[in-house]
């Protein structure tokens, strides 16, 4: 191989490795939501995110309480949690925002009935 041809394998490796590790860089984000409401994290996901750890007692389901697009996280029905964004492949697919929705007040426990 000449010397030419050896410098411009490894000039295409060492593009070839750069690219690589820039394409898999993860990072993680804690979205949480608050008070059973919609709640929104901007974040870039570059088309990728998972539930690393939960953290509320209400329930995590991907693309029920929680999801991402481009413009990052969403969350509802009071799932919170550590997620893990970025670095994502073709192959994953984002999952668009519901639209906010706004919940009734909890009514309190009716007390005794009047007697009339």
């Amino acid at each position: 191989m000449t010397k030419h041809r050896l410098s411009l394998v490894f000039v295409a490796a060492a593009l070839l490795a750069a690219f690589a590790a820039s394409a898999q860089a993860r990072s993680t984000i804690s979205c949480e939501s608050r008070e059973y409401r919609y709640n929104r994290c901007e974040t870039y996901t570059d088309g990728y995110a998972r539930l690393v750890s939960q953290q509320s007692q209400a329930p995590c389901i991907r693309g029920q309480t929680w999801g991402y697009d481009e413009r990052g996280l969403w969350v509802d029905k009071g799932c919170a949690g550590e997620f893990e964004v970025g670095g994502g492949s073709r192959y994953d697919q984002p999952q668009s925002y519901p639209e906010p929705r706004s919940y009734p007040e909890p009514r309190s426990y009716p007390g005794p009935r009047p007697r009339y």
